[in-house]
């Protein structure tokens, strides 16, 4: 018994190799074949060029992410000299900077709040005058 299934696994073996064999002379035959075709074609006008239908790769995710941090080395960390900091101390300026752009943007919400509310005053105390406004012209001309 195990010696028929031994044999019948050898036997799948050989097929194995004739077909892999088979499929790599079909494949130079083809190769061989294109290229006598673009050869021929170099001085007829009918070939319409590289059209093949092959893989396309489509636009990668991770590229936006690779050139941000490329930028970011480039615009803090391509000029500094780090030669001196062994001990990797921070730098204090580097985040004075961080902070700064947070702190800048927390203050400018505030800061819009105060001027609408700043804007909704002065258009009140305008519109206020003007009707004061009115009535004495309107009594200057009575009299």
């Amino acid at each position: 018994m195990r010696v028929r299934k031994a044999a019948k696994g050898q036997q799948r073996r050989r097929e194995a190799r004739r077909r892999t064999k088979k499929v790599a002379k079909k494949a130079k035959r083809t190769k061989k074949k294109k290229g006598k075709k673009k050869g021929g074609d170099k001085g007829k006008g009918g070939g319409g060029g590289d059209d093949d239908e092959g893989f396309k790769m489509g636009p990668s995710t991770f590229i936006p992410g690779i050139e941000e941090a490329s930028t970011t080395y480039e615009d803090i960390w391509k000029i500094r000299d780090e030669t001196e900091n062994f001990q990797q101390k921070y730098d204090a300026e580097l985040i004075k900077e961080l902070k700064r752009g947070e702190v800048e943007s927390e203050i400018r919400v505030q800061v819009d709040d105060l001027m609408r509310a700043e804007l909704k005053n002065l258009k009140a105390a305008i519109e206020r005058d003007k009707g004061k406004k009115g009535k004495k012209r309107q009594e200057i001309r009575q009299k």
